[in-house]
């Protein structure tokens, strides 16, 4: 094991973890998200997602002695999988020093960020088909045409609501794209369709534990993914469902099928948007009733505020329409700034206009930091964090 007392005194160290670390240590004990950064970064292809149970497998051409969690690269040398899982040993405290230079103080339960607005989009085609006001929708459309990317991986559904990670490089795709998704999308496998397609500074748009991928990475000394996003946008999240929600509570004990949905979206409750025999329905669900489908890589997640991305964004604002932006880099903060002055975005200060969606964001950041088993060796402690600002390390080979 990593002797973590080198890394917080500020000596430099060899990384040495391997797959069997990862599933010793991550996929096999519940820590797993699903986020499939270790899928991304393996330069072998022998890493692929079961979606079943959303977890990374190892492909059985790779396997030593038919063990599933030996891995024959990593006999060689190969650590990349347990570099950019952002799940793995102390991830919090290498992305923060990557990001930010210094730990969050015990305070800065939601993560180290600069200010909070909330935001609509000027365009009333993006505000009405993006979700609580489009600003995610404006804001890659923005950076796409300012040439700050060329293109953003994102979700898409199908006809019958199930989740599709993809590359968007229009206006058109990002409408397509555009809306909250509460099953599970592991937007980081859409890397390689854009890598394939020559596109080299991407955004990406995912949940804390997607976002938390490339700091990690980078400070582990593999910044090969990071280098090929620009900006990433981080979605305020308290967990995602299995797809069985479908058939299983919204069919069988509602009568709606997967197909009469049109779009979901949780506002204290589960919200329904249907269109049944060419007419509009709603339906609204107590979140009670959907907690037995929470999936399980969510139920030990303690990042509700996707902390280590440029801007992390969320409807838990008090007025519908709006979106809060949660800026945690200089990048944010210009984008934020530039769109405002071409007036493609209207900005209010979160702490004026709507003082409860930041508490609110404190109050479900810090319950959500109790999910992380307090005898892990890894990451946060709970309820708030123990770690204090320490020198920041590099790790070498």
């Amino acid at each position: 094991m990593t002797d973590s007392s080198s890394r917080l005194t500020g000596n430099r160290e060899r990384w040495t973890a391997d797959w069997s670390n990862l599933t010793s240590e991550v996929v096999y004990t519940g820590l797993c998200t699903g986020c499939s950064g270790c899928i991304v970064a393996c330069p072998y292809d022998v890493l692929k997602l079961d979606e079943k149970f959303w977890q990374p497998r190892l492909d059985d051409s790779a396997w030593v002695e038919d063990d599933a969690a030996h891995c024959s690269h990593g006999d060689r040398g190969c650590t990349l999988c347990t570099r950019a899982c952002p799940r793995f040993r102390l991830w919090e405290l290498d992305a923060d020093f990557e990001m930010f230079g210094r730990a969050r103080r015990r305070d800065e339960v939601a993560g180290i960020y600069q200010d909070a607005y909330l935001i609509e989009a000027t365009s009333r085609q993006i505000a009405e088909v993006g979700q609580d006001g489009g600003l995610g929708t404006a804001l890659l459309y923005y950076a796409m045409m300012q040439g700050y990317i060329d293109g953003a991986l994102v979700s898409y559904v199908d006809k019958g609501q199930r989740t599709i990670p993809g590359v968007a490089t229009t206006l058109e795709q990002l409408i397509a794209a555009a809306g909250s998704r509460y099953t599970y999308s592991a937007n980081t496998l859409a890397l390689r369709d854009a890598t394939d397609q020559g596109l080299s500074r991407l955004a990406l748009v995912g949940m804390g534990c997607q976002t938390s991928i490339l700091p990690v990475a980078a400070r582990r000394g593999a910044p090969k993914l990071s280098r090929k996003i620009a900006l990433t946008v981080g979605l305020l999240c308290s967990k995602t469902f299995s797809e069985e929600i479908f058939e299983e509570l919204f069919e069988e004990r509602y009568g709606v099928s997967r197909r009469e949905i049109t779009k979901i979206n949780i506002k204290g409750r589960l919200q329904l948007w249907l269109e049944r025999d060419g007419e509009p329905d709603y339906l609204e669900i107590p979140l009670k009733e959907a907690k037995e489908w929470t999936r399980p890589g969510c139920e030990r997640c303690p990042d509700f505020g996707a902390e280590h991305a440029d801007i992390s964004l969320g409807g838990i604002v008090s007025e519908s329409g709006r979106t809060l932006a949660v800026v945690r880099t200089d990048l944010g903060h210009e984008l934020l700034a530039l769109m405002a002055r071409d007036n493609w975005i209207t900005v209010y200060d979160a702490s004026v206009k709507d003082p409860n969606s930041l508490k609110l964001m404190r109050k479900l950041a810090r319950l959500q930091r109790k999910r992380w088993p307090a005898e892990s060796i890894a990451g946060p402690s709970h309820p708030e964090p123990s770690i204090l600002p320490l020198p920041a390390t590099k790790h070498v080979d």
